[in-house]
């Protein structure tokens, strides 16, 4: 947790991308859906008959028709938690993981370039689209593109173009006739040096489709080879604009209707994206010839959580849907949800708050073809689209015998961990009896299999379950069994040093998060028998924020700082001053309330560790009394991560909810 005061436009840009205002704001304010944009009480002024604040999902800002606030992420930030720009630039960086640093030399020379290299990519957009239409060098482009029946409206749309077969037509373009020089053409991906520093085409003789990012700006291009050149398809290199895994074909064309229609279609290539918006289905997109990526799906949830995946009926379509399934699975939000056990008690499900379904494609036929031959097919493929779970039964099983005693253990194997999974009880009672049905066994046999099953880990790459190796039984006190933690990484790290920095700073502080700790196990007091309440808990396995701790409680928190300071032993001095030269801590108003988010950071990891240790205890006891113990203890200790995980209002402010105007 570093803090700067520099930064620059593309920074905030860069947290604007990341943060979904309305994730943001409904975290503090009941939304509900109105069109095509979110109501509710305004939290700045007393409003509790007419819904006044609205928020604006398509440009990421809100409005309040009462008292006028308006404004994007940041101006929210500032307004309700009544701070300055620099904090909320701060709080938010803090939240996407963006490191703020100051503002160099060289990073005004980046930006300059990058606007060089926009402007290149549309002066080169604009030669190969008059290559395609006007140039008599432009006619086989043509007739392929008359062939694939891309139409006059969607090669506008689009931009489509076409470079010619020559190594240095367009780089003679950009340099000699727009001015641009050779390392910006070279910069912008579109043209590659030799070694004797001579310079050529990077595309020639290929159909082109210019890549825009979600606002529209041209950042590369992809070409389609004419004939049998390989490779069929070329992107543009990675540059200071493009980087392809974050990238989704068609996205600025498709925001809308995705929003409009609260669904998207993710489709394998560029023509199928351009053949689906001609024929007026426009809420699809296409990864730039990748598996879907987090990057793909933190693009798309802000947008939609109905997602269909269309690609190729082939092999290598089948094992891309899946693995885009395990993505989506991976990054789409989710919440832990309560899942009664055939023993009565709670254990706890991830549940993914999104539908994901497959639309299964005519084998042979890309979506360009089938709406060659009949564009009416494609809204009935999409309207019989496939649960998840569904494909996975279809295609997880297609290559096993069920007559097959051992073909049915496979297909045991690879099924149960997905249906094991599912967390609404009705659907996975379902699925149960579709699987028994499947193998042609009793539904009371196959749950019996799957209880077994439940305690294993499950291997995510295969789908088949590994049993853990065993650990040491429990010890008969459990407070002397506390975990210790893995190595503290990341935001933990950060977290730990702050809060260190704020405990020995602040007397205030110290009171303030051992009353969070207090109350947070108080509501479990089961779960208060596994985790201490003491902050020295928090800090892990990092043996020496732990030591500053405990010389702190030892030397008194009364006693004068400086001088406790040189009691320290050389090592734990070294690292103190190494930490107070990283940590600047905020306005000592905000230190109360980060130091308890930090807090909260490090409760959830010792949580975690609890809970990962009580699942390895499960799988490696048969006693019925025992297993029902620690599965209670288990739900028990997900309950309490659901209160951490619960958004609180900060008790350093005034809640702007309980405000009234007389």
């Amino acid at each position: 947790m570093i803090w700067f005061v520099m930064t620059n436009n593309r920074v905030i840009e860069q947290i604007k991308e990341r943060i979904d205002i309305v994730e943001l704001i409904g975290a503090k304010v009941q939304l509900r859906k109105a069109g095509r944009s979110l109501v509710g009480f305004c939290p700045f002024h007393a409003n509790t008959r007419t819904p006044a604040f609205t928020v604006y999902p398509d440009s990421q800002s809100y409005h309040c028709f009462g008292c006028k606030a308006s404004g994007t992420v940041f101006d929210f930030v500032m307004k309700s938690e009544g701070i300055e720009f620099r904090e909320a630039l701060e709080l938010l960086a803090l939240r996407t993981g963006i490191e703020l640093v100051p503002r160099t030399t060289q990073d005004e020379v980046r930006d300059h370039l990058r606007e060089r290299l926009v402007e290149i990519n549309n002066a080169a957009a604009r030669f190969f689209h008059h290559m395609l239409l006007r140039s008599p060098r432009g006619e086989d482009a043509r007739a392929y593109v008359a062939k694939r029946q891309i139409n006059d409206w969607a090669q506008e749309s689009f931009q489509l173009g076409y470079s010619p077969d020559e190594r240095t037509l367009l780089f003679n373009y950009l340099t000699t006739k727009q001015q641009y020089q050779a390392d910006e053409v070279v910069a912008a991906g579109l043209a590659i040096q030799r070694d004797d520093g001579s310079y050529y085409d990077r595309f020639r003789g290929r159909v082109i489709f210019p890549i825009r990012n979600v606002k529209g700006h041209i950042i590369a291009f992809g070409g389609r080879a004419m004939g049998d050149v390989q490779p069929k398809y070329l992107n543009s290199p990675q540059t200071l604009l493009f980087d392809k895994s974050s990238v989704l074909y068609g996205l600025d064309m498709a925001r809308d209707a995705i929003r409009q229609h609260d669904a998207v279609v993710i489709v394998e290539g560029y023509v199928d994206v351009i053949a689906l918006h001609q024929h007026d289905f426009r809420n699809v997109v296409a990864p730039l010839g990748t598996a879907l990526t987090a990057e793909h799906v933190q693009a798309i949830k802000k947008l939609t959580k109905n997602i269909y995946l269309a690609l190729d009926a082939d092999g290598a379509g089948i094992r891309a849907t899946l693995k885009g399934l395990q993505t989506l699975s991976d990054n789409l939000d989710a919440q832990l949800v309560p899942v009664p056990t055939a023993q009565g008690v709670l254990t706890w499900s991830r549940s993914i708050d999104a539908q994901i379904r497959i639309i299964e494609l005519p084998e042979g036929q890309d979506p360009d073809e089938l709406l060659a031959a009949d564009p009416t097919q494609w809204p009935i493929l999409v309207a019989n689209a496939l649960p998840a779970m569904d494909f996975y039964m279809l295609m997880l099983t297609r290559d096993l015998d069920m007559q097959n005693l051992s073909d049915k253990r496979t297909a045991l194997d690879r099924l149960a961990p997905l249906v094991l999974q599912i967390s609404n009880q009705l659907e996975q009672t379902h699925y149960i009896q579709r699987l028994a049905t499947m193998l042609s066994i009793d539904e009371t046999m196959l749950r019996r299999e799957l209880r077994r099953l439940a305690p294993n880990t499950i291997d995510r790459r295969t789908g088949t379950h590994q049993r853990p190796q065993p650990v040491p039984k429990p010890a008969a006190n459990t407070n002397e069994a506390i975990p210790k933690t893995t190595s503290l990484s990341g935001r933990s790290h950060q977290a730990a040093e702050f809060l260190v920095m704020s405990l020995l700073q602040y007397a205030e502080v110290r009171d303030h998060v051992q009353t969070k700790i207090d109350e947070d196990l108080a509501a479990h007091p089961t779960v208060n028998e596994l985790i201490h309440n003491d902050i020295e808990t928090l800090f892990g396995d990092d043996d020496e924020l732990r030591a500053i701790w405990r010389a702190r409680v030892e030397f008194g928190h009364d006693g004068d700082l400086l001088t406790w300071f040189t009691t320290l032993p050389e090592l734990l001095r070294q690292r103190a001053e190494l930490i107070g030269s990283v940590i600047q801590l905020p306005k000592e108003y905000l230190v109360t309330s980060e130091a308890q988010e930090c807090a909260t950071i490090l409760q959830r990891d010792v949580a975690k560790q609890w809970n990962q240790r009580l699942t390895r205890q499960l799988s490696d006891n048969d006693s019925a009394e025992m297993v029902d113990q620690l599965l209670q203890r288990i739900a028990d200790v997900q309950q309490y991560l659901n209160r951490l995980m619960t958004p609180r209002r900060s008790s350093t402010f005034e809640d702007l909810h309980a405000r009234h105007v007389n």
